[in-house]
């Protein structure tokens, strides 16, 4: 991971690695391991996720918008659950390499 500061912000750059795509609906739906200590979450739909070792995302979990990256650093070997806000899409997980 590269490092740049910019007036007194710190911007990190990831070399994107291949995203895994897991499908969004009424129940909680979970990825394989991220296989990174970096990971960047998007989403097409309003969503919401849960990071860990066999995590199940509910509707207390972490809201993610839809459309918004976030950056998330996590144990190689979590994994990624996700459960929609109102309607079904597309997480994309794209993990630092």
């Amino acid at each position: 991971m590269k490092t740049v500061g910019v007036e007194r912000a710190v911007l990190s750059f990831i070399n994107p690695g291949t995203p895994v795509l897991v499908s969004i609906g009424a129940t909680s739906a979970v990825s394989a391991t991220v296989g990174s200590s970096v990971i960047r979450l998007v989403s097409t739909v309003a969503c919401y996720v849960a990071i860990g070792a066999s995590p199940t995302a509910t509707s207390s979990s972490m809201y993610l918008p839809a459309n918004m990256p976030e950056y998330f650093v996590v144990d190689p070997t979590d994994q990624v659950a996700v459960l929609e806000v109102s309607g079904a899409g597309t997480l994309f997980i794209v993990p630092a390499v």
